[in-house]
């Protein structure tokens, strides 16, 4: 048998609405070299019964089952069992495209990334299309959402184990923006990431979210690990965003609304009369738009 590639990571905690579509998306990956490692968190639904169902049915599913410890615990427990070369994370809630797995492995190893994500679509809880993302692709870029926000969504990433282990980074650094946390600490240690230029995913939205639930720790968790970020690699993230105002005509909308805002922020935050200079090329409805924001945070 060839070398274990990868291993598929997903907690999942009273999740039966969605689990059976989320499970067979992976089931159904063209790239087939996983082992599939199923974590149930302490749940009080027929979750666990759900998981069962599919682990008689294919042997590369792996089942741990225990009393709740919440995501965090159950994401390090995953990967501390992962036996596979790269870590491929999976929500219970959300959905993998069938080359999701197969695209996102061959960037890791052609491009030698140690992070990597992809365009996805956000769907409601019914599963109706609302809108698709378009996740940053150069390095200029991708420092400027992760300075912001995060550079892909957190359940389709794929992470290679060997830089966590070799820099002894796991989940847990923050407790509310944990995924930022971790790609800001890998990209403290040089990590190299990028997106595959494909939507490959598909991101189930709610209004009840724990993210929204939770709205205010985790705005000040962000706002944390963004000064850690700017105050860590300040020179870096001046020289991106000099060089994406120069070529500004090319930016999409969300690359010039987030450049907007981070040099609004830096202006505001350094003093620094320079930015005014890069302020000069944005247009001017994104420069109303971020100045409204800082007068707002």
């Amino acid at each position: 048998m060839s070398e274990l590639k990868l291993s598929v990571v997903l907690p999942v905690y009273n999740a039966e609405k969605y689990l059976d579509e989320a499970i067979q998306s992976i089931l159904n990956q063209t790239y087939t070299n996983f082992e599939f490692i199923i974590i149930n968190d302490g749940s009080t639904d027929s979750s666990l019964e759900i998981i069962k169902k599919y682990k008689n049915q294919d042997d590369r599913i792996i089942l741990i089952t225990r009393e709740n410890r919440g995501l965090i615990s159950s994401l390090n427990e995953g990967i501390e069992q992962s036996k596979g070369k790269f870590i491929a994370r999976m929500d219970a809630d959300d959905i993998s495209l069938p080359t999701r797995f197969k695209k996102q492995v061959i960037l890791m190893e052609n491009n030698n990334i140690d992070i990597c994500g992809c365009h996805f679509s956000m769907i409601n809880k019914n599963g109706k299309y609302i809108k698709t993302i378009y996740c940053p692709l150069d390095n200029d870029s991708l420092l400027l959402f992760l300075t912001l926000i995060v550079p892909f969504a957190h359940g389709s990433v794929m992470i290679n184990k060997r830089f966590l282990i070799h820099h002894n980074l796991k989940y847990g650094e923050n407790e509310n923006a944990e995924d930022k946390a971790l790609w800001a600490s890998m990209y403290n240690e040089g990590a190299r990431f990028d997106n595959v230029n494909e939507v490959l995913f598909e991101y189930r939205e709610f209004n009840e979210s724990l993210s929204k639930l939770n709205g205010i720790n985790l705005r000040n968790d962000n706002k944390k690990v963004k000064l850690e970020l700017i105050n860590n690699h300040y020179n870096t993230i001046r020289e991106a965003l000099i060089s994406l105002s120069k070529r500004i005509n090319h930016l999409s909308h969300t690359e010039t609304e987030f450049l907007a805002d981070l040099v609004f922020f830096l202006f505001w935050y350094k003093k620094d009369f320079k930015y005014l200079k890069l302020l000069k090329k944005v247009p001017f409805r994104y420069k109303i738009i971020s100045f409204l924001k800082i007068l707002k945070s």
